[in-house]
């Protein structure tokens, strides 16, 4: 591939994180600041190789402020042998905030609220899970691991919608990512499930029920490339241990 062709150049990835300690204790995370596993760290590696081997430089990274963003760019950039691209952690990139479901197992939920209501929080667009209560906020000030990275926003959200997230990132990518790809930067975005959906909506004009039923896996990167009128086309999807590597793909 002709990374310099300007018609078809590959300019924007989408990345979900590496596994974290959540993900892999099947937890609902949102914005509790947990790290990444052995494995998580792994499926960075991978991906950041294998955009090593198409021959792409990252020029520009945007993630959450979450840790296991922070740490998975990390890795990717090392392995991209791009270490140095300019980064911004932005806080409209984090999780879905999921209120009082965070740090509960999905069994847990499904015992207190039952299996079709947690199903509607998890998978409905507009469902919002139960808000943080005051305990829940008093417990974040004891436990740093809940402490929700936002750069001083107030007043703190206590439960999102995926809806609500789509409302956000989409302010972060008009404000920020949308510029930068309009330099004819290549552009990676390494968020999470839910802000990569909102992103997803945008680029491929899904529907509010097409974007519920997406998944995107840890360590799942999408790649879009330049066309004609600045639009942007899904070119891959390229996963963890794929049988077709990327750089065969792109």
């Amino acid at each position: 591939m002709n990374v310099s062709a300007p018609r078809s150049q590959v300019q924007l990835l989408l990345i979900r994180h590496g596994e974290s300690e959540w993900n892999l204790a099947q937890r609902f995370t949102g914005w509790a600041d947990v790290g990444l596993t052995p494995r998580g760290v792994r499926q960075m590696q991978e991906a950041g190789r294998a955009i090593r081997r198409s021959g792409l430089v990252v020029d520009r990274v945007f993630s959450s402020m979450l840790v296991r963003c922070i740490r998975s760019v990390d890795c990717l950039l090392l392995a991209a042998g791009s270490p140095s691209a300019p980064r911004t952690a932005d806080w409209r990139l984090n999780e879905r905030h999921y209120g009082a479901l965070t740090g509960s197992s999905k069994a847990e939920a499904i015992a207190r609220y039952g299996a079709d209501q947690v199903q509607a929080w998890r998978r409905s667009y507009r469902a919002v899970p139960p808000p943080w209560t005051q305990d829940d906020v008093d417990r974040v000030a004891t436990d740093p691991s809940m402490e929700p990275p936002c750069a001083g926003l107030e007043p703190l959200p206590l439960a999102e919608s995926l809806a609500q997230t789509v409302l956000r990132v989409t302010a972060l990518w008009q404000e920020l990512i949308e510029p930068s790809l309009a330099s004819a930067q290549t552009v990676a975005v390494v968020g999470h499930g839910n802000s990569l959906r909102a992103l997803v909506m945008q680029l491929e004009e899904l529907s509010e029920q097409a974007v519920s039923c997406l998944e995107i896996a840890n360590g799942e990167m999408r790649a879009y490339e330049s066309g004609a009128g600045r639009t942007l086309h899904l070119q891959c999807i390229w996963q963890p241990s794929a049988l077709a590597p990327i750089s065969k793909i792109l």
